[in-house]
């Protein structure tokens, strides 16, 4: 296929000449997996949704963040890749940067000077999450959004749906360069709950997760400390908390679904049961402990496992369909 052409396993000059079938199968494999074409608008939806919840989380929550940098430096400890500052840095040097992020977050999605915008988006708001979690403590829950955002930022996910794109107006097609990203999206995704999986295996409650005893102590814990700070017992989990078995089903599917997400790599019948186990598994955390993984719970985190351009292609075809339908009922007249 010429859509290969120049792909870089496809030139097999750095292997010794008389390999064996074996590596062949297994390079092909390798292509077949990294390196499927995918269309422009697949990875541009990608854009879109990711640079659309970011800049969703910035304007809801810019009252709060202005505040968190005002907060003085005994609830400051510095993290990761801004270990090195020495405290909070000046309140009004926070705002400048929140508006730039917003402004480059506008651009994200519009697609304007991708070349730029994008890998210059990609590290501040990596930089800034980073910062955000040096207050009071650390949330985790965003770490997906970022690790896709870093993704997307760094190729050519402008191609379409953009300003770019309006610009260059030559379609882009299918390519491997588009399908790439998206395949190490979805890597990116499922390892970030295997990762989750082994945490909890490898922490002090070890394989008790599957009992339910130690995930329902787990629970009410969390929920004692909410009403201790004012808030409310979730209605759910006063109803499920006197049956152990309950925990001990959401402990083995929890376990299950993180340990075992490598798996919805594999076939596509496994991808769809993964996802919407996963997102009922969010919703689930949402009804129990009153915990809210957003990203998670809007379906947005999974986006890169479907072919969601054919959602875009089926609604253009049929506002043409309406469109000729309504041009020939006109015409008759």
């Amino acid at each position: 296929m010429k859509i290969w052409k120049g792909f870089p396993l496809q030139r097999r000059s750095w292997l010794p000449k008389n390999y064996s079938m074996k590596t062949k199968r297994i390079i092909d494999r390798l292509q077949a997996f990294w390196f499927a074409p995918a269309p422009a608008e697949r990875l541009a939806i990608l854009r879109i949704g990711t640079g659309g919840f970011a800049l969703w989380y910035l304007l809801s929550r810019f009252s709060m963040l202005r505040r968190m940098a005002r907060g003085g430096e005994a609830h400051f400890e510095a993290i990761g890749l801004v270990a090195e500052l020495g405290g909070p840095i000046p309140p009004l040097a926070f705002d400048a940067v929140l508006y730039i992020l917003i402004g480059l977050n506008l651009l994200y999605i519009l697609g304007w000077k991708f070349k730029y915008i994008g890998p210059l988006f990609a590290t501040l708001l990596l930089l800034f999450l980073t910062y955000r979690n040096s207050w009071a403590m650390i949330y985790h829950n965003r770490n997906a959004l970022v690790l896709q955002v870093l993704i997307i930022g760094w190729t050519t996910a402008a191609d379409a749906f953009s300003l770019d794109a309006l610009r260059s107006r030559t379609l882009k097609g299918i390519h491997w360069r588009y399908g790439l990203p998206i395949k190490l999206i979805c890597v990116a995704t499922v390892c970030t709950y295997f990762v989750s999986g082994v945490a909890k295996v490898a922490g002090d409650l070890s394989w008790e997760w599957a009992t339910g005893e130690a995930l329902r102590s787990q629970v009410a814990v969390d929920a004692i400390r909410k009403v201790l700070l004012g808030g409310e017992l979730e209605p759910v989990f006063m109803w499920i908390y006197p049956y152990t078995w309950v925990f001990m089903v959401m402990g083995i599917t929890t376990l299950i679904l993180e340990l075992g997400a490598p798996f919805a790599l594999w076939k596509k019948r496994l991808t769809w049961v993964w996802v919407v186990l996963t997102w009922l598994m969010h919703w689930g955390i949402f009804f129990v402990m009153g915990i809210r993984f957003r990203y998670q719970m809007t379906g947005l985190i999974f986006l890169a496992f479907f072919d969601t351009e054919k959602v875009w292609f089926g609604l253009k075809q049929w506002y043409s369909k309406n469109v000729q339908r309504s041009n020939r009922t006109l015409s008759s007249y």
